[in-house]
């Protein structure tokens, strides 16, 4: 993922855990909240996943190509925390970018829909995406 992505600063950290709105499943946290400038994310890895920096830094890893790979999809003028729980150490990357997805289709954060590129890359299920709510996406009930 770019550097400019990248939320850094620890005020914004401690900001966004203040005021930001959180949703969650299983295996990840995701507390965003609006912003003025541009999109940034922030990854929290603790040593609750694994005591193994190895492990920490691979989930790390699997999380930031997922969500790079989602910032297309996603509201522009937000600032993003995801925090890994304790399940994440054993999960796959196919598990992990499920997950992603799922916390931020449920936080209605996906704004266009997702490429099939990216959902066969990323091999997001299609249950997840079903809940997805997209704008200019027709519902028709006949």
């Amino acid at each position: 993922m770019q550097k400019k992505y990248r939320l850094k600063n620890g005020r914004v950290f401690s900001y966004l855990h203040r005021k930001g709105e959180s949703n969650a499943n299983k295996k990840l946290v995701l507390v965003h909240a609006p912003s003025k400038y541009a999109l940034k994310v922030g990854f929290i890895v603790s040593k609750k996943v694994d005591n193994r920096a190895v492990i920490r830094n691979k989930v790390r890893r699997r999380l930031r190509e997922a969500f790079r790979a989602l910032i297309p999809y996603l509201k522009d003028n937000e600032n993003y925390i995801v925090i890994a729980r304790e399940s994440c150490g054993e999960s796959d990357f196919e598990e992990i970018a499920n997950s992603l997805v799922h916390v931020l289709v449920k936080s209605n954060l996906v704004v266009k829909e997702i490429d099939e590129n990216v959902i066969e890359r990323l091999k997001i299920k299609q249950s997840v995406l079903d809940k997805a709510k997209f704008e200019g996406r027709r519902t028709d009930d006949k």
